[in-house]
């Protein structure tokens, strides 16, 4: 508040609001999962959706270029939603849970998970028992495809400037659940958040509806 304002008792300035995004979801918001089709599947899926109300506690922008853009909301309990937009356009949303977590000690540890010939790319990957064929590198010939490499920008605090920005180098996979008739995903990325911080992240999830999400 400027020195005036304090003199002659004007109100303090509110909080911004987190700009509403894709089927209404925001910072801060919150979002709830319908569980009735996870529990149908039983243990045929991977991973459990979470449960009750989750706050979004972060949001990820990722500009893809071309007008193409990813909405990643990250909820309280180890989960996110993503959206893929196109001009402004809704492509498919899906839910996502965080599955295992790598660290590796070093720069070059981290270079061998993305370099020719690493996991990340591979046609096939296997998680917990379950093969999944790789979606992305469509054109590509041979064993391999390079991961796609893209920057994200996180906001928590507020979404007027970034709280941190990392460099994705993805790949996505997926299996047809036997008797469900639906895909379930496995994201794998390695996170350069830079100068020496690494992690890979395993994600497995499905895609989901707006029906699928009560977002308040």
């Amino acid at each position: 508040m400027s020195w005036l304002g304090k003199m002659f008792g004007s109100k303090p300035e509110e909080p911004a609001i987190a700009p509403v995004g894709p089927l209404g979801l925001r910072l801060k918001g919150a979002v709830a999962v319908d569980s009735l089709p996870f529990r149908v599947a039983g243990d045929r899926l991977l991973f459990e959706a979470p449960e009750g109300n989750q706050l979004i506690e972060a949001w990820g922008e990722v500009e893809l270029g071309g007008g193409s853009r990813l909405h990643r909301y990250y909820l309280t309990d180890d989960a996110f939603v993503q959206v893929s937009t196109t001009a402004g356009q809704m492509d498919d949303v899906k839910l996502f849970v965080f599955h295992e977590t790598v660290n590796p000690p070093n720069q070059t540890a981290f270079n061998d998970w993305v370099k020719r010939g690493s996991q990340i790319g591979a046609a096939q990957l296997d998680v917990n028992g379950q093969r999944y064929d790789r979606v992305w590198g469509e054109g590509v010939t041979g064993d391999w495809a390079p991961p796609v490499v893209f920057d994200e920008k996180v906001y928590n605090k507020d979404f007027r400037e970034p709280d941190y920005e990392l460099t994705h180098y993805a790949m996505l996979y997926q299996r047809l659940v036997p008797g469900l008739d639906r895909y379930e995903y496995v994201l794998v990325s390695a996170e350069d958040y830079g100068p020496n911080e690494y992690c890979i992240t395993f994600s497995v999830g499905v895609d989901v509806s707006q029906a699928d999400l009560t977002v308040t």
